[in-house]
């Protein structure tokens, strides 16, 4: 997303603006918003994307186990291979932000 606010700040905006439009048009918690977008994510093999919201997940009070969920919530329908790209990600951040919280 660097890129683009760099490149194209006028994208970026209109992009930040349609997400905060959906956010504002829905009841649903941000917790639960991360782990549907890790889930997304998960789906679309995209790692920097499960990276992001596997720590904003955790910034909103979501578990390991609940990130986990949101992952193999995937597994029938885009299989193994992608799911065990978004659970070893998802477990590196985890495992980054607790080795940070001990210190």
């Amino acid at each position: 997303m660097q890129n683009i606010k760099r490149e194209t700040p006028k994208v970026y905006d209109a992009f930040r603006n349609l997400t905060s439009a959906i956010d504002e048009s829905t009841s649903v918690d941000s917790k639960t918003k991360e782990l549907i977008l890790i889930g997304i994510f998960t789906a679309d093999k995209a790692l920097r994307g499960i990276d992001t919201h596997t720590r904003l997940a955790l910034k909103h009070g979501a578990s390991k186990e609940e990130i986990v969920a949101a992952i193999v919530y995937a597994l029938p329908i885009v299989g193994i291979p992608s799911v065990t790209s978004a659970l070893g990600k998802a477990l590196e951040v985890i495992e980054e932000i607790n080795q940070k919280t001990e210190k």
